[in-house]
């Protein structure tokens, strides 16, 4: 996923719908292109994110497809909606294009799940922990670069205080509560965790170390819902970042949550342990 397209998840929501339409109702591209009065290869380069598509396009293909009226104002509104620049996109020099790509994910979920095998997920950190971990993961930024980091981090924080804030679903290892250098900043960082699960829209479960090895003992993900419209799963790597889209490959990381779900603690005893280990370090 570019930059741009990054920047405009909605854009890529849109021509997902589009084709998912189209299949449904039984046309190829061809078919579709000829009652909309457009060509097959100009289908099938809105739809895989080579061309853009008006708003005006938009309407036709929905009723070329015989999509209800209530839901073509609304795929309508995301097309017109699908080239206006994300706030993020002011820190686009010094935020990789991954980086950019998962605010934008964010910003348009309903609901998100984030695994975390040792690090407190950046939706949560405190401003002193997130700069720790940028300096220790990101060794070769400016000092400059670092601190655009973190308020670009903090920035992405308003999202779960917002009207219509998604649901945050954090499930973490032990391990993160546990891995530290600065025994009082951890602390502090616990206490905001403990702090935000109050919240109604967000969750916080602990795999204790007693559960032993688990569905996903090898990598953090994020699960991104977006209602009705299809889920992507954001793996972060070392120098680039993967986003699935493929309904199979979304699964296994969908059911993978619901077996660490499972195994792990409840909300209730998750921010009990929490809050013994807060007690150890202060």
């Amino acid at each position: 996923m570019s930059p741009k397209l990054g920047s405009t998840v909605r854009a890529r929501r849109l021509r997902n719908e589009l084709k998912r339409l189209r299949n449904h109702a039984g046309l190829s591209t061809d078919q579709a292109g000829e009652r909309a009065g457009m060509s097959g290869p100009t289908i099938s380069r809105i739809e895989t994110g080579k061309r853009g598509v008006t708003a005006d396009e938009t309407e036709r293909l929905l009723e070329v497809y015989g999509v209800p009226l209530t839901r073509q104002r609304e795929l309508l509104a995301l097309a017109e909606d699908s080239e206006e620049l994300g706030w993020w996109q002011a820190y686009a020099g010094r935020l990789t294009s991954g980086a950019q790509t998962e605010i934008a994910l964010e910003e348009e979920a309903s609901r998100i799940i984030n695994f975390e095998p040792t690090l407190i997920p950046g939706l949560l950190q405190t401003a002193e922990y997130a700069r720790e971990i940028i300096q220790v993961c990101n060794f070769d930024d400016s000092p400059r670069d670092t601190e655009a980091k973190v308020a670009a981090r903090m920035a992405r924080q308003a999202v779960l205080t917002r009207p219509n804030a998604p649901e945050l679903h954090v499930i973490l290892d032990e391990a993160a509560l546990r891995r530290f250098r600065d025994p009082e900043m951890m602390a502090r960082q616990l206490r905001q965790v403990i702090e935000a699960a109050s919240r109604p829209n967000i969750t916080v479960q602990v795999v204790p170390f007693s559960a032993g090895l688990h569905p996903s003992a090898d990598s953090s993900f994020v699960i991104h819902e977006f209602g009705d419209d299809p889920v992507i799963v954001a793996v972060e790597g070392k120098t680039s970042d993967l986003f699935i889209e493929e309904a199979r490959d979304v699964a296994v990381y969908q059911e993978t949550a619901r077996r660490l779900c499972r195994i792990a603690l409840s909300p209730s005893d998750s921010l009990e342990l929490i809050g013994r280990v807060t007690k150890e370090l202060s």
